[in-house]
Order: structure tokens, then sequence, then C-alpha cells
């Protein structure tokens, strides 16, 4: 409230949401950890002019060490955090201060050093914090790369080390701090952020990995991460992950994945079936299947990409051999989910199964969307190259047709988007706030709208076609003249 401008409207929690959310957490004794950032991530402060003097660079996202203003702005944030939140502990974040010495610190960090600029910050962050009497909680992976200078941070604070892909063991990340006498928690991650369904195959061996490791060099508490990077993350696609991290935490040494797998189904939706673990191993499957491509996984870009841009022909390239098993993997885990659902009507948690279900529907548009565009060059290419033969040109009516005509390839595109967007926008309304979701929705019609356009496009040159006989240039009507590395066949 006494920063306005931090958040826009709808886009922060109020004092009666707070109080809201610890009244509701307390009854499951639970404590509510708020975690403000002080020092980096802080751009839609920054982005002001009240507040861009602030700044290491100009409207960026790090707070500038040295600036009185800094320390104000600090201590009447967490002021305020500290009235609302009656628990033990505050998260201050400080990670990823990417800016710091390339602005107003450079020459303090040119002559005391990187690692001594961070860390001195940190400290005078929590002397101006100590009146509180909150134990403060900090991102691990700065003040990591000075592993000397860590033992000057005050005793009482806590590191948190944090890593978001599978590793073989996670010592460096923790001995930083559990050598200097720092209480340490480990963060893992449910490897969510820029999917369009999280990659739970990397999540949980993260998870897993990282907890055993902590538990070992004894690091107190495990902190299992959502992120939302991309603006599109659902909650209720995270809950595999969420609970194994919970399982992870509490079981002694190494939680067994293979376990979980089995028992996940059952215990957190009650399907005795065992479909829904089976939908699970299929979205997963599916990731690995584009991994292996190098193409990432399914991730937002290959959801959202023109594939007739350069860089969507060059990833058709790479995910073409693919396509057919992704599609089937996503296809076959929306039937498991549908078929459980069918058979136990009672099934807990709806909203996750939902989640499953949308998240198996956008997977599979990618290798539809893939495939069709493959497709809609093609049968163009094989039409427009027609002779004049009257079964030439009949064949080459059924291509046109089954290119732009009712029910043809540009129209699943179109509906595919359609159908997801529809989807997708009651999923996040159910969760989340209204805050946001417009940003998420524009890409959806926008996506839309390119499909739109070229089915109105080769709607014309069917039409052209149908009075001439001739197609105008593919590259005229937005498809490209040829698909690197698509072979078109002569006949259909």
């Amino acid at each position: 409230d006494t920063n306005p401008l931090a958040a826009p409207p709808g886009g922060a929690m109020t004092a009666s949401d707070v109080h809201t959310l610890v009244a509701y957490a307390k009854q499951y004794h639970v404590d509510v950890i708020p975690e403000q950032e002080a020092f980096g991530h802080l751009h839609h402060l920054l982005k002001y002019e009240l507040y861009s003097p602030l700044a290491e660079t100009a409207h960026g996202h790090v707070l500038a060490p040295g600036q009185p203003a800094s320390m104000q702005l600090i201590r009447q944030m967490f002021a305020e955090i500290d009235s609302l939140f009656p628990g033990p502990f505050i998260h201050i974040g400080a990670d990823e201060t990417f800016e710091l010495g390339r602005g107003q610190t450079m020459d303090r960090v040119r002559t005391e050093g990187l690692g001594a600029v961070y860390l001195g910050f940190l400290q005078q962050i929590e002397q101006v914090l100590r009146p509180m009497g909150k134990r403060l909680l900090f991102w691990g992976d700065i003040a990591q790369n000075s592993p000397d200078l860590v033992k000057t941070l005050p005793k009482d604070m806590i590191a948190v080390a944090w890593e978001y892909d599978p590793a073989q063991h996670f010592d460096r990340l923790i001995t930083p701090f559990t050598q200097a006498g720092l209480e340490t928690w480990v963060a893992p991650g449910v490897n969510n952020w820029n999917r369009v369904w999280p990659n739970f195959a990397n999540a949980l061996p993260n998870i897993q990995g990282f907890i055993r490791d902590g538990q070992r060099l004894g690091a107190t508490g495990a902190l299992n991460t959502t992120w939302d990077d991309d603006g599109e993350a659902l909650f209720n696609q995270t809950w595999y992950a969420v609970l194994f991290g919970a399982a992870a935490s509490w079981q002694p040494g190494e939680s067994s994945i293979e376990d979980f797998q089995k028992a996940f189904g059952h215990a957190f939706h009650g399907d005795t079936t065992g479909l829904i673990d089976a939908a699970q191993r299929q979205l997963a499957a599916a990731h690995a299947l584009l991994q292996k491509q190098g193409a990432g996984d399914a991730n937002d870009f290959l959801y959202w990409i023109d594939p007739y841009t350069n860089e969507g022909m060059f990833t058709a390239q790479r995910i073409r051999p693919v396509l057919h098993d992704v599609r089937l993997l996503a296809e076959s885990a929306l039937v498991a989910v549908a078929n459980a659902r069918r058979a136990q009507p009672s099934l807990r948690e709806a909203d996750a199964l939902d989640a499953i279900a949308l998240g198996a529907r956008r997977i599979d548009f990618i290798g539809m969307k893939f495939q069709f565009a493959d497709e809609i060059a093609s049968m163009y290419a094989r039409a427009a190259s027609a002779d004049t033969s009257r079964d030439a040109r009949t064949n080459a009516g059924r291509e046109l047709s089954d290119i732009a005509g009712m029910n043809g390839r540009a129209q699943d595109l179109r509906d595919g988007y359609t159908l997801t967007r529809e989807l997708y926008e009651r999923a996040w309304l159910r969760e989340s706030r209204p805050y946001w979701l417009s940003n998420v929705l524009a890409r959806f019609d926008k996506a839309t709208q390119l499909w739109i356009d070229r089915m109105d496009r080769l709607t014309q040159a069917r039409r052209e076609w149908n009075r001439t006989h001739r197609l105008p240039p593919p590259d005229s009507i937005g498809l490209p003249a040829a698909m690197p590395g698509l072979i078109v066949s002569t006949r259909r």
C-alpha cells in the first residue's frame, strides 16, 4: 500500500488477502513465509522515474548498493510485510543480481570485487531489518561464488541454495554455506516455467538428488519451487512434483521416484485404475522425445512459433521425425485421464485433472501444428504442379479443399488455438485472479488470427484456381516456397 507503483491494480496481495491467507494456513499448522525481493528482480518498481535513481542501471532490475534511498525503500517495504505476516521467517530474495557492477557500482566492483559488494549490501539489509526479529532467508546463487566472504554473514541468516536441473551431486551448492556455519535450505524446482506442461522427467530427479544431498550435508529444510517466468504457468499442473518434494523432504535419504510414480494417482486423486499414473508417464515421455531432438522439450516456443518462419522451419527439421510419437503419447494421456474419470466419477482434485488434460492437448497441438504445416505446404506444391489433364485438375482441387475448405488443415490449426484458449482461460480463472491473463490470451488471439489470415489467402488462391487453373506463388500467400528437409511427393 505504501508503494502503489510496485504492482498494477489487481497484481499484488492486499492486507486483507494476507490476513485471509495467514488465517487459512494456521488451521493446518502452516506458517506462511513471504518473499519480497530486496536486491534484484525489482524491474517493475525501478522502471518508474520515481525509483529509477535507485537502480544499478537505468530502469533496470537491481537496486544499487550505496544509495541511501535504497535502504529506506527496503526498510519501508519490509516493515509493512512484518506487520502482516506473523511467522518467524521472511525471504529477501537477492538472487540473479546480474547488473551489479555494470552501472552505479562499477567502480566499487572493480576495486573491491563483485562478491564483496554483493555480500556487503546483503549485510546492510540484514542490519536494517534485524529489529523485526525475523530469520532472513536469501537465495544462494551469487554468494556461493565467494565462500570465504560468506563466513562474514550473520549466522542467523538462512541460505537457500537453488538448482533446477538433475545432477549426480549438489555438494558445490550447499557446502559454501554449511561450512560457513549458516543454516541452509535447498531449493529444487518443478520445471513448469516456459513449458505447456511441466517436465517432470527433469523435475523429479532434481528434487530427489538435491534433497538427498541436502539431508546428507546438514541442510535443515527444502523450499520446492514453481516459477512463472513466462506468465503462462498454471499451478494446478504442478502437483506431481510439488507432492514429490514433500515426500522427499519427509523421508530420510533418497526418496524413490518409482514408488512415488506408482502411488501418486491413488494417493492424490483416488484413482485405482493406474490410468492417471500412466498419463503422467506418457507426458514425460513426450517431453523426452522432443529433448532428444535438440528442441528443448514441450515448451512455449514450440507452441507459439509460426512453423513457416525461418526459425519455425529450422525447428521443424529437428522435430519432424518424432511428431507422430509425440502426438500418440499426448493423445494417449488425454484418453487415459478421460477413461479414469468415466470409470470413477468421484475422483478427487478435478481441477488438477483438467490441467493434465489441457497440458496433453497443448503438447498434441505442437505436433499437429508442425505436421499440418508440412501437409499444407506439400498439398499446395502438388496442386501448383498439376498438369492440365482432367484427373490432375480434380486431384488439385481436392488438395486445395483439404487445405482451405471445410475441416481443412488451416481450419484445424485455427480451431486448435481457439479450443486451447477457452480451456486455458477457464483453468486460469479457477486458480488465479484476472490480472495478467489478458497478456496470455492476446497470444492465443494473435496465433488464431494468423491462421485465419492464411485461410483467407488460401481461399482466394483456391478461387483463382477454379477460375484459371493457376495458383499464385506460395510465398505470395504466406506459405514457404519450400520446407527444408521436407520431401514432397508428386502423388498423394
